[in-house]
């Protein structure tokens, strides 16, 4: 059962499964980790560092650093308009394929960074695939059994785990402590993504996208799997 709605986590769409929630947010990590070492220290997802960078690079004068932060932000902002266009075509048209249309899509993306050589210039244009795919990620996946959980970064969750942590401990309530455990073991998990998108850009370098990709295609077919199996019901 769902300490926060009380339902059976079987009743939900496939798309809010916890196992999904788990697979995405190990993604999240591992890109923020293959953007950063091998992308010029440039974070995929949490924007606010690519914004602070831009900021300090702005007030020390570093042209050439401009672009390299602005980029992610822009390819960021596009990705969260595409697929809002995405769900708004698909949902007018009654098809339930939102969530793998954007999982297809990212996965796409991440083939060609592997393809995209590095340098500067070249890491301009991973990072701008990145980021619009990562986009897409953190505005299609909203919702896990019943929680809003951010699988593209963790500022949001920390804070949820936080409120849920002290409601627990001052109310007795058994519901908020439980739920502080589930924000807590999504940030685990963000932190193990970084763990090991870190390991695989020492051992694999530009392809260490491969994983993740892996992991995308994972997510697709738990997803149909699940799908699947709630339509013969």
């Amino acid at each position: 059962m769902s300490p926060a709605t009380g339902k059976n986590e079987g009743a939900l769409v496939p798309s809010q499964r916890m196992r999904i929630a788990y697979l995405l947010t190990l993604v999240g990590g591992f890109l923020d980790a293959y953007t950063y070492f091998e992308r010029g220290g440039v974070f995929a997802n949490a924007q606010t560092g690519n914004i602070v960078k831009l900021g300090i690079a702005l007030a020390n004068g570093a042209r050439d650093k401009y672009l390299s932060y602005l980029i992610p932000i822009c390819s960021f902002a596009v990705g969260l308009m595409v697929s809002l266009v995405i769900k708004e075509v698909l949902e007018r048209h009654e098809m339930r394929l939102v969530r793998r249309t954007v999982l297809v899509a990212e996965i796409v993306g991440l083939v060609v960074v592997g393809f995209v050589p590095l340098g500067e210039e070249w890491d301009r244009l991973a990072n701008c695939i990145v980021s619009f795919v990562a986009a897409m990620q953190y505005e299609t996946f909203t919702t896990f059994r019943g929680e809003a959980i951010v699988t593209t970064m963790s500022t949001g969750n920390l804070r949820k785990m936080v409120d849920s942590l002290f409601d627990g401990i001052v109310h007795h309530d058994g519901a908020k402590l439980r739920r502080a455990g589930l924000y807590l073991s999504i940030i685990a998990t963000f932190t193990a993504g970084a763990f090991l998108g870190t390991r695989a850009c020492d051992a694999m370098g530009r392809a260490a996208v491969i994983p993740v990709i892996a992991m995308l295609g994972v997510a697709i077919a738990i997803i149909t799997a699940l799908r699947r199996r709630n339509h013969r019901r």
